[in-house]
């Protein structure tokens, strides 16, 4: 069961996002704490969303982990309880757009218990294979600077996360130019469906008719609290009430999508489909199985 949190999402992602860091850099909580001049019960709460944040104290942590840029810093008013009483704030809603929000996305991904990707642009990060093939948003979205959170962190402690990704069915129709590249990334695709503790896998069918996400859709369960995000140039965070309609799109792919065996079989179909283009690129024999 989840809650709603009552900081909103800024505690939840500024929260994951700076105990990320902490894990990183390989620094304590005890040290942490002791810079901030605060318990480690504190600071665990800060970590976990169940308190707000001050600017000074989101400074002094952000330097002790080596975030040493001023934008960063500078914009760290944006996520704490110095603008608590601005009425944009409260509705639940975060626009994440300046430097390290892709570190911030990836925070809460490592550390959310539950995931739910619905991805109707770009394959999720999170079930990339290594040269898949991306598009231009894609690398304008993630070739600014180098993470300072790496992407697959093990976390210490970390359980088993319950992962489901829901892929559009247009997805299995595109190339990016590079079919072979997408062969692998579907073989790959049925390579993690099939261990014993892969994410599951589900594909909305071409002709289900269902409006999917303009890019990305993320549910994070963190600390048994739901926030969404959506991810396009930048990253959207809502909670609440404010989340009802990405809460309604998720909603709509999990009920098109197939099964777990109807969905590998259409991703074996899509493999095969970008075999043979990477083959003939003038032939294509299998589109017609994707879209009946």
């Amino acid at each position: 069961m989840t809650t709603t949190p009552e900081h909103g999402p800024a505690a939840l992602v500024l929260g994951a996002y700076l105990r990320s860091l902490r894990l990183a850099k390989g620094t304590t909580a005890a040290e942490a704490a002791e810079a901030i001049g605060s318990s480690e019960s504190t600071l665990s709460r800060m970590e976990t969303g169940q308190a707000g944040h001050r600017w000074q104290e989101v400074a002094t942590l952000a330097r002790l982990y080596g975030v040493t840029d001023w934008p960063s810093i500078a914009d760290a008013p944006r996520w704490t309880d110095w603008q608590s009483r601005d009425p944009e704030r409260a509705a639940g809603t975060i626009h994440d757009n300046t430097e390290g929000w892709v570190d911030r996305l990836r925070a809460c991904e490592h550390h959310a218990t539950a995931i739910c990707v619905y991805a109707s642009a770009t394959v999720p990060r999170i079930v990339q294979t290594m040269g898949c093939p991306v598009d231009h948003l894609t690398l304008l979205t993630t070739a600014t600077q180098p993470p300072r959170i790496p992407p697959r962190t093990v976390l210490p402690g970390q359980t088993r996360q319950d992962i489901t990704v829901i892929l559009d069915g247009a997805m299995l129709l595109r190339t990016f130019a590079n079919p072979a590249a997408m062969a692998a990334q579907m073989a790959y695709l049925q390579r993690l469906q099939e261990s014993p503790h892969g994410p599951r896998i589900l594909v909305v069918p071409f002709q289900a008719g269902v409006l999917p996400p303009s890019g990305t859709l993320h549910r994070f369960h963190l600390h048994g609290q739901e926030l969404f995000a959506e991810e396009i140039w930048n990253a959207i965070y809502t909670t609440g009430a404010d989340s009802q309609t990405a809460r309604d799109c998720l909603a709509a792919g999990l009920a098109a999508a197939k099964d777990l065996k109807a969905s590998a079989a259409l991703l074996d179909i899509a493999r095969r489909r970008f075999e043979q283009l990477a083959r003939d690129p003038k032939t294509d024999p299998l589109v017609e199985e994707l879209t009946p």
